[in-house]
């Protein structure tokens, strides 16, 4: 192995290697992006906490009355009992409230949605029947749409329970079995935000469930628990698919250039200036180069020496005839040549000839910097 001197460092080695160090670092960048983007439970923790943020919302409700002679108020408050057949209608209030840490947009929709559900009456526990018919109401459906850390909607409905009863009687009748029913008033809150660049998608949602199977009912609002979550780091690496299909293609890219590197820099490394200048030759010009493991006799033929290999290419392309070549000396010296009648027409590649051609090169350059400083 050739030890390094450092009067003679190969240019082209440094900067493949430079390329190479480059390559190396963006490919350990693109590859803990992707890491992270694959196990994002690893960066849940307090300290990775970009936002924190909270959703709430419950129903309120008044029960209004049909006029009797039973009771005054014109309407009773949550919590009671109610007699059915004195009900005109129920007045829900229903609330959303979103409140974070950070200033975020959001877009969404809120939907409330009155849904008769009827059920066979097979036991006491309404729960274990199963369903046999529902239909569904949709009361209002808005869009969310906000950038804050507080928003808050409020919608109001009327429900009169006439229709639903009837439809309620009407299955029964039909069927001929006993049913009970229920009507549920549902409330969904869906959005995606964005906060710090990073995007979340959630939902919230309550209901309230009014019986209409019994004579006296209580309709059935437990208040809906807060629902808090939190964005990560994490989530903004796996945020933007486009981003991360880029840094896929783009791991793939680095990987095939340090490839690349690598191999130039094996190649610069482990060869002669020599094999590398053969090596060209052979590889661009293999459809006309004939290998030969006999050597002529010189001495038959009136030789032409020629100094360089796209004279003799032309040459060879001009009188139709291939180029022959022998290796001399493995590793030092090669002969490229083309025969016509009593003619040998050759050219040389050698470790001398290239050291010779070099160092021309270099007083050349000199030649020219001097004349050039001098002017």
């Amino acid at each position: 192995m050739n030890k390094l001197k450092f009067g003679k460092i190969d240019i082209k080695k440094v900067v493949i290697a430079c390329f190479l160090v480059i390559a190396l670092v963006l490919q350990f960048a693109f590859l803990s992006y992707l890491f992270k983007a694959l196990t994002p439970e690893d960066d849940k923790k307090d300290e990775n906490v970009i936002m924190s943020y909270t959703s709430s919302g419950n129903f309120d409700y008044k029960v209004f009355l049909k006029q009797n002679d039973f009771i005054n108020e014109e309407y009773l408050g949550p919590g009671e009992a109610y007699i059915l057949d004195l009900i005109d209608h129920v007045k829900i209030n229903s609330l959303y409230s979103f409140s974070s840490t950070e200033k975020t947009n959001v877009t969404g929709t809120n939907k409330v949605v009155a849904k008769l559900v009827v059920y066979y009456r097979e036991s006491s526990d309404k729960t274990g029947n199963p369903e046999i018919l529902k239909k569904e109401n949709v009361l209002e459906e808005k869009v969310v749409n906000f950038n804050d850390k507080l928003y808050s909607t409020v919608g109001t409905y009327d429900l009169y329970l006439t229709d639903y009863l009837k439809t309620l009687k009407e299955f029964q009748n039909q069927v001929k079995i006993s049913v009970d029913g229920y009507l549920e008033i549902s409330s969904e809150t869906r959005f995606n935000g964005v906060v710090g660049g990073a995007t979340y998608t959630d939902s919230y949602s309550n209901t309230l469930k009014i019986p209409l199977s019994s004579s006296v009912i209580r309709i059935d609002s437990s208040k809906s628990n807060e629902k808090t979550n939190k964005v990560y780091e994490g989530d903004l690496v796996k945020t933007n698919k486009t981003v991360m299909s880029y840094i896929v293609i783009a791991n793939i890219v680095v990987f095939i250039i340090i490839c690349v590197l690598l191999k130039k820099l094996f190649m610069f490394t482990n060869k002669s200036e020599y094999d590398r200048a053969l090596e060209k030759i052979l590889k661009g010009y293999d459809d006309i180069i004939v290998n030969t493991s006999t050597i002529l006799d010189v001495e038959k033929y009136k030789l032409i020496e020629i100094d360089e290999f796209k004279e003799i290419l032309n040459l060879s392309r001009e009188l139709l005839l291939p180029i022959m070549n022998y290796e001399v000396e493995k590793g030092k010296e090669t002969w490229f040549y083309v025969v016509k009648d009593d003619i040998l027409y050759r050219y040389i590649i050698s470790e001398d000839r290239l050291k010779k051609v070099k160092n021309e090169k270099g007083k050349n350059k000199e030649k020219e910097k001097y004349k050039t400083d001098n002017s």
